[in-house]
């Protein structure tokens, strides 16, 4: 699977984000956040990137990151690589305060 490839996990549930580089071999898990509507919810600076999927406004839940089955991914409906700057730095802020 691609980095930041975008998945459908299942009716009903936010589509995910895969955050980790494509070359680690985590078994059956991999990690990823979900994304949100960017009107659901007053965004955290830094923490919650606006990105653009498919000509939708998102949040990516970085607070939210979850491993998750792999076998859970669905169908991949796009990528956010145009992003991975603000989600780089997302994450830096999180684990590291910068």
């Amino acid at each position: 699977m691609s980095h930041l490839a975008v998945f459908h996990i299942g009716e009903g549930r936010p589509p995910v984000v895969v955050l980790q580089y494509p070359g680690i071999d985590t078994g059956d898990f991999v990690l990823a956040a979900p994304l949100y509507p960017a009107s659901a919810a007053k965004p955290i600076e830094v923490i919650t990137p606006r990105v653009n999927l498919n000509g939708e406004a998102f949040l990516v839940g970085i607070h939210l990151m979850a491993s998750i089955r792999a076998r859970a991914l669905e169908t991949q409906i796009g990528s956010l690589l145009d992003d991975e700057y603000a989600i780089q730095r997302a994450l830096s802020r999180l684990f590291f305060g910068t």
